[in-house]
């Protein structure tokens, strides 16, 4: 039976998607940058790993820019990415917690995410730790849907999300400060100017909030009540030179984010009472690199070498308690170095073909490895030698794109990918798509040497996936609908009674998404629906945490000095575990509103204000874990 303030929050919205066809039918649109393809359509290179116009793109692509990020005033990454197509997320608490992102119902285990052309997935889960990143520091984002393993190798099932760090066209600065409900206090500082022929951009970021505590104590009575916070520091460099011959690039990123969290498990000894046990993650993800790219006549090599990490600490004012010992209860640390070289060729106007190799060293560490209890710091390594050729093009009205990958890990073996697709454009304005792709998951180092429940005799998860779509551009309006089928086997899993990970489960992840998109003037309408089946195919329970349906929609207008920016999302029932007993239960639907308000005092200086959960609507992400009421939060934006 729900809650009553569940039961309120089910019945606010009922009637959303009864009205949500009809507006998707108007064209109304979900994202900017699909109205871009008509005019001046962007290059996008998540997609082929070469640069293509967007509309040449045979993956379902969305491009996220640094516009749309300052236009909607969006400061959080998994909040930017959750009001897109295919997208969801589940975040244990507010700002900072621990957050999953799904893809066409896809794991977080099986998204790849890049920065800058860099995995950011960590080594000991698989998964990206995105629950701390802001947007201070990104320039733009690419979201490829869809198996794309045979273009990055593992983790790539329910699609690509690259981050591209900010950088800067022309000389200036621009500063950006912040404040308002639940303690939240906001500032960043960008910078961009010339060194000779070259380009230097430099940007900071802080945040902070104390809103909410973590978990609902209606659910967890003696978890301790008070509001749990989150503080971030983030920054990026990066020095990049373009020219006839060439291009090069260097680059530095990082992200601190401290957050206090609840443990509904936390045993504390009568010294301390329970409601007074704290803890604090301290996680760092950092990264950096180089990357040359000389053009010889029709072909141009790009060499890069990089370095990422992902760290972070657990601790507890609690001596001795479940999660480990003394007050450094828990260390993860997971190292990424990783080497590509990739030539691209073009054959023909319009015609590419790529091949590449790409070494990682990965390293593991963790005090949760030990398997003798005590806590220490244990590590694992592996090596990974990758193979990948390919070719897109255009012929009249015909398009193709064809990609074949090998991996070959030093710990459990190798995996071979493929990808084809095809593409008819049979009216200037129509394409019709298909695709079929095949992809994998290696398994990640909890899965291969957790104490008692790893299995060091695991391979790859596999899945294989076909895809058909229709698009439509015409002047500055867009329309795309697809349809998908995605089948998952070897599903890593710890059943009982032993709990040891085995490759045992079968996965299915079916669906449709539709958008649209018009821009009329000053006027920019859209809307989203993304329609989803995952489910357990050896149970035939949906897949917790993911709905199977969302819907959005959007204004943007621009008046003199004045602009606004609406969002309004609709996300269906989802299963989910109960937060103590461990037994299923079902989360309701949600509505959430936001509205962003801008006005320039003059050309250098603007005020902002927006208001998040415009309608205060109470709901959960993941069952005992609260969210952000409504907020408000203003602030002033100088260029310098």
């Amino acid at each position: 039976m729900l809650s009553s303030r569940a039961a309120r929050a089910a019945a606010r919205g009922f009637a959303f998607p009864l009205c949500f066809p009809a507006a998707l039918c108007c064209a109304l649109l979900s994202c900017r940058a699909h109205a871009q393809e008509a005019v001046g359509a962007p290059i996008v290179v998540t997609a082929s790993r070469s640069e293509q116009a967007l509309g040449d793109a045979l993956p379902s692509v969305t491009v996220i820019t640094r516009e749309d990020i300052e236009t909607t005033q969006s400061r959080d990454l998994a909040e930017l990415l959750g009001r897109q197509a295919g997208i969801e997320f589940a975040r244990s608490g507010g700002q900072g917690a621990q957050t999953s992102l799904f893809l066409r119902g896809a794991n977080s285990n099986q998204v790849l995410v890049l920065v800058d052309g860099v995995r950011l997935n960590s080594v000991l889960d698989g998964a990206a730790n995105l629950g701390g990143i802001a947007t201070d520091s990104i320039e733009r984002i690419e979201i490829a849907r869809g198996n794309l393993s045979s273009l990055y190798g593992s983790e790539a099932i329910g699609g690509v999300v690259q981050i591209f760090t900010r950088g800067g066209a022309h000389p200036g600065a621009d500063a950006l400060v912040e404040a308002g409900q639940g303690h939240t206090r906001d500032a960043s500082l960008s910078a961009t100017t010339m060194v000779a022929d070259a380009i230097l951009s430099a940007s900071l970021g802080y945040r902070s909030q104390q809103a909410i505590s973590a978990i609902d104590v209606a659910q967890v009575p003696f978890i301790n009540p008070s509001l749990d916070g989150n503080w971030n520091r983030n920054g990026a460099l990066r020095l990049e030179q373009h020219g006839a011959t060439g291009d090069f690039s260097a680059w530095a990123w990082g992200n601190r984010n401290d957050t206090d969290w609840d443990d509904p498990f936390n045993s504390s000894p009568p010294t301390i009472p329970t409601s007074a046990a704290t803890q604090i993650e301290h996680a760092s993800l950092y990264g950096y690199g180089l990357s040359g790219a000389p053009r010889f006549g029709n072909s141009q090599i790009r060499l890069s070498a990089s370095e990422t990490h992902d760290n972070s600490v657990n601790v507890s004012n609690v001596p001795n308690d479940v999660s480990g010992s003394d007050n450094d209860n828990n260390q993860f640390f997971s190292h990424t170095r990783q080497i590509a070289l990739q030539d691209t060729t073009t054959l023909a106007p319009g015609i590419d073909a790529t091949a590449g190799w790409e070494h990682l060293d990965q390293y593991g560490a963790s005090t949760s490895y030990d398997p003798s209890g005590n806590n220490q710091l244990t590590e694992f390594s592996r090596q990974v030698n990758s193979f990948w050729m390919g070719t897109n093009g255009r012929l009249g009205s015909q398009q193709w794109q064809l990609n074949v990958r090998h991996d070959r890990y030093s710990d459990f073996g190798s995996a071979t990918t493929g990808l084809i697709g095809w593409g008819w454009w049979f009216d200037p304005s129509w394409k019709l798509t298909a695709q079929a792709s095949t992809a994998f998951r290696a398994p990640s180092f909890n899965d291969l040497y957790y104490p008692l429940y790893g299995n060091p005799a695991l391979q790859p998860e596999r899945a294989r996936s076909e895809e058909l779509g229709l698009r439509w551009a015409q002047g500055s309006a867009s329309a795309s609908a697809a349809l998908f089928r995605n089948r998952v086997s070897d599903l890593i899993q710890s059943l009982a009674p032993s709990y040891v990970a085995t490759n045992v489960g079968h996965a299915a992840m079916d669906g449709a998404e539709l958008q649209a998109a018009a821009t009329m003037g000053s006027l920019r309408l859209g809307g989203s629906l993304s329609l989803d089946r995952p489910r357990d195919l050896d149970t035939g329970l949906p897949l917790v945490r993911r709905a199977s349906y969302s819907a959005r929609v959007s204004a943007g207008y621009v008046h003199g000095a004045w602009s606004a920016s609406a969002d309004l999302q609709r996300t269906g029932a989802r299963n989910d575990y109960q937060i103590l007993s461990g037994a299923l239960v079902q989360l309701p639907a949600y509505d959430l509103a936001r509205l962003a308000l801008q006005y320039a005092v003059s050309s250098r200086l603007q005020l902002h204000l927006r208001m998040e959960n415009l309608f205060n609507a109470s709901y959960q992400l993941v069952d005992g874990y609260n969210t952000l009421p409504r907020m408000i939060i203003g602030g002033i934006e100088a260029k310098l």
